[in-house]
Formats: C-alpha cells, structure tokens, sequence
C-alpha cells in the first residue's frame, strides 16, 4: 500500500509541474538605458528571436515590488523596430523593482527577461524635482551635502550661532530652494563657529544650487577669535569650487560681516576673500540684491606676489556682494545690486612687510577675473578704505590699493549696463606704492559698454601725497569710450586735495536717458 501512496504521489506532482510550467524558447529580451525618478521608470526594451519561435512580436513587461500590485504593460514591436522605450509612473517611491519581460509560445506564455532589483525610486531628496521639505531650524542645520531642499516655511533662528554647513571634504553638491521664505535672525559669534577657515552659512559649495531665499538679519562676527589663516567669508557660501554652480534670486537685508584678520600679523597666512553675499566665486550668480546691510573688514598685513623664498600669494578682496569672482570662471553673472550699504576697510600695514601688498575693494566684487562678461550691475554703497603703514615698513614695500565704486579690478571682461552712485573714501596715513582708484572700476583691461556713474571718490593722505594715476570714471581707452561711458551731475574726484577733471565725459540728467535696464533702473532712490 505504501508503495502504491508513493507512485501516486509522485505521478501526482508531474501532473503539477506540466501545468504550472512555462513554455521555453531561445528568444530573449534585454533591458537597458533604465532611467528612475522618485515615481517613474523609463528603460528601452529589445526582443531577439533568431528562430522566430515566438507566436508575435507583443510583449508583456512586468515592475513588481514588495507591498505593491504588479504592474503590467503591453509592448508592441515588430521586425523594424525590435526595440523600444517603455516608461511607468505612479510608482512607489525610495523602492526596489524587479523588471520581467513575457512573450507567447504556441499559445503559452514564455519568460523572456527577469532581473531582481532592477532599479530603485529615488527617495525625497534624491532629485531637485523631489525635494525634503524644510520646516525647523534644527531640519535646516541638519542638512546632507548630497541631497536637495526646499524650505516649508519661514525660518527664525533666535540669534544663536550655527556653524557653516559644509566644508571643503564635504562641500555642497545638492540644492537648495527657499521658495521666497527667508532665513533670519542668525548670528555666528561664538568661537568654535567663527574659528573656521570657510565662513558663512553654506560654507564650501561645489556643483549645486541655492536660489529663491531671503535673509534678514543674519550677522557674522569673529571678534571671539580673530581669524590666523587663509579665509573665505560670506553670508551665504564661502567659496564655490565648481563652475556649474548656481546662485538666484537672493535678497539679503539688515545684516553685517565683521572680520578681523591676521592680528598676529602672520608671515604665510594673509589671504582673505570677503563678500556680502560671497568669499571667492564661479558659475552663475544672478538676480541678487543687498540691501541696508554694512561689511566690516579689519586686515592686518596684506598680501602681495612675493618672488623667490618668499611665498606667493594672492592678496585680499573685498567686495559689497562677492571678494571675487575667480580666474576664467562664471557661466552668467548679472543683475547685482548693492543697495543702502556700507563697505568698510580697515588696513593696518605689515610689521615687518615681506613685499608689496594688494588690496582689491568695490561696492559689487572685490576683484573680476572671470573671462565671461557681467551685465546689469548697480551700487550706492559708501565704501570707506582707511590705511594705516607700520613706522618700519621700507618704502619698496609699500602696499597697491584698487578700489572702484563697482570693482576693484576687472580683467579680461567687460561691464554692460552698471550705474555707480555711491561713496568711495580713501584715507591713507602716507604714501603707498599706488591707489588706482575710478568711479566705476579701479582697474580695467578691455572696453565695456554704457557705464554711468554720479558717485564721488576722496583720497587723502596725511603725509604727503599719492603717486598721480588715472582716476576717473573707468581707466582703459577706447575709440567709442565717449558714448559708452558717462556721468551724473553728482559725478565728483578728489585725489589728495585735486579735482579730478571729468569734463571729457558727457553729462546725462537721468540714469533712464542713458540705461536701459530695467533691474538697474528699479533700485534708484
């Protein structure tokens, strides 16, 4: 009897087998190019069928995963066309999907494909398009580098000090949308905040983007431990190391950066890059507005390019929104304003000066090295650069300044569209190596296009007087200059006691009868 029970038995599970079991074939499908979002999938399907054993070229392609019902789509193909792109949606996000592929068989269904785990859904912050929302303080300092953000909400928060983001191993390579909410009351004073060589909130940025924000009282002061090394300082990104980097629609009101520098005077650490809104930059900066806000920047010895053992440097840069704008970078920076701001700066000369020592200041960028050109730019900023030379420094170590109501220095680029109607004071205790000072730009090296400016410089040393230099509105010549570059009524020079003859340029009555840009025009009082 037992015998009998096995034979059954095993006859039985044949019986199951024939029925359950699919049709085989040397036909095979192949998946590729998959491309997942947070809830969709699109990956290219191809059917080879070398001994045409299948009943059609209409195919089945099966996602499945766990908790979730099978989803199925019909793939139409054809001996011309024995591939093609399928796409799903709907699908459940930050989740693994196994991918099959059926065809028919005389009649039976047969298994072309199947691939555990074929992809996976992105998860919240995995994808600008799918963002995690924002919606404390604590979620907002507790960001990832690699993720994408957007705020929920309005952030206050309270005056306490956060320390800066990200650094230089760990930069920011996601993004960031305020959505027009604004981050406030944030004030970075305490020691083991301001103590970093990457200051501002952000930090060190590279390929990433941060638009849409606001920030409103939000102040940096490192009184609590005076910075010794090379720095970069900024409200929102200390440096940017990556030219697809991207910066809009930023509005920045009722905040400060104050920054004392190398009080030890340090022979190797002197660098300083200091803006507003930016230290050292690259990639597109655009739409970016400053507003009642004031920079403060003490530096103790300057930097300069020192030959043979001594080490070779770079200098300091200050500008009302970025220090500068980095050499052959940028993809499209315009449409800044500096608005109701001041720029000051505080230089005390090196003890004992190892070399000539350069300062670049202006109401917008410290210094433009970039080789693409910027557009739309306007500062009423009060720019006030105050130096004070060591009693021992020789007189071939003297420091440069380039100052500019809009740049310090600009190579290589030219300006289109700028209005400066600021304020630009210069008081030296003696004579420097050189002040290159203009209304516009302290230095240029190529033409621009329809520069205004009604501002006013005043240089004054107390012993002696400056070596002579171009001081006007924007020092490069060029055969059309007269009609590209004019002044206000308000437009002033004075270099150590001498007005600055400007009759050369012509005279406009209002900022509209010259410019035309629409962004500019918007910030006038």
């Amino acid at each position: 009897m037992k015998k009998v029970l096995t034979i059954v038995a095993f006859a039985l599970l044949l019986v199951l087998a024939g029925c359950t079991s699919q049709a085989r074939s040397n036909a095979r499908a192949y998946v590729t190019s998959i491309s997942a979002t947070s809830t969709e999938v699109q990956f290219k399907v191809e059917l080879r069928d070398p001994d045409t054993e299948l009943d059609s070229k209409t195919l089945v392609v099966r996602v499945k995963t766990s908790g979730e019902a099978d989803v199925d789509q019909t793939l139409e193909l054809s001996t011309a066309t024995p591939s093609k792109t399928i796409k799903f949606t709907d699908l459940k996000m930050g989740s693994s999907y196994d991918v099959y592929v059926f065809g028919q068989k005389n009649n039976k269904q047969v298994q072309l494909y199947y691939l555990s785990a074929t992809f996976k859904t992105l998860s919240p912050g995995d994808e600008e398009a799918n963002p995690i929302v924002i919606t404390t303080t604590e979620e907002f300092k507790s960001m990832d580098s690699k993720k994408h953000y957007a705020l929920g909400n309005d952030l206050d928060f309270g005056n306490v000090s956060m320390m800066p983001l990200f650094t230089s191993g760990t930069p920011f390579s996601g993004s960031f949308d305020g959505k027009d909410f604004t981050l406030k009351n944030i004030n970075i004073t305490a020691e083991d905040d301001v103590y970093k060589s990457y200051l501002s909130i952000f930090g060190y940025a590279s390929k990433s983007t941060i638009k849409n924000v606001k920030l409103d009282n939000v102040h940096i002061d490192n009184e609590a431990k005076p910075y010794i090394g090379i720095h970069y300082v900024g409200l929102i990104v200390s440096k940017v190391s990556n030219n697809a980097f991207l910066l809009e629609n930023i509005e920045i009101t009722n905040s400060s950066v104050t920054i004392s520098h190398n009080r030890n005077q340090s022979v190797t650490n002197r660098n300083l890059y200091v803006g507003l809104v930016g230290g050292s930059m690259q990639g597109t900066l655009r739409n970016i507005v400053v507003k009642d806000s004031i920079l403060n920047v003490e530096q103790n010895a300057l930097n300069g390019v020192y030959a043979g053992a001594q080490a070779a440097t770079a200098g300091t840069y200050v500008g009302g929104a970025f220090g500068l704008i980095e050499q052959d970078k940028g993809t499209g920076i315009e449409q800044i304003a500096v608005v109701d701001t001041d720029v000051n700066v505080n230089i005390n000369q090196d003890k004992a000066s190892l070399g000539t020592g350069v300062l670049f200041v202006g109401g917008v960028f410290g210094a433009y090295r970039s080789d693409r050109n910027t557009a739309e730019i306007y500062s009423n900023a009060a720019i006030s650069v105050s130096h004070t030379k060591h009693a021992n420094t020789a007189s071939d170590k003297l420091d440069t300044i380039y100052a500019g109501g809009i740049v310090g220095s600009i190579i290589k680029s030219r300006l289109n569209e700028v209005l400066f109607n600021g304020e630009l004071t210069i008081s030296a205790s003696d004579v420097l190596n050189r002040v290159h000072t203009s209304l516009v730009a302290g230095q240029a090296t190529t033409s621009s296009t329809k520069l205004l400016a009604g501002g006013i410089i005043e240089v004054t040393t107390t012993n002696g007087n400056q070596v002579a230099t171009a001081s006007e509105l924007y020092p490069y010549a060029w055969a059309n200059k007269v009609n590209e570059v004019k002044i206000l009524n308000s437009a002033a020079i004075n270099f150590d006691g001498t007005a600055v003859d400007l009759s050369a340029f012509n005279v406009v009555t209002s900022a509209a009868d010259f410019l035309t840009s629409e962004f500019v025009l918007s910030h006038l009082n």
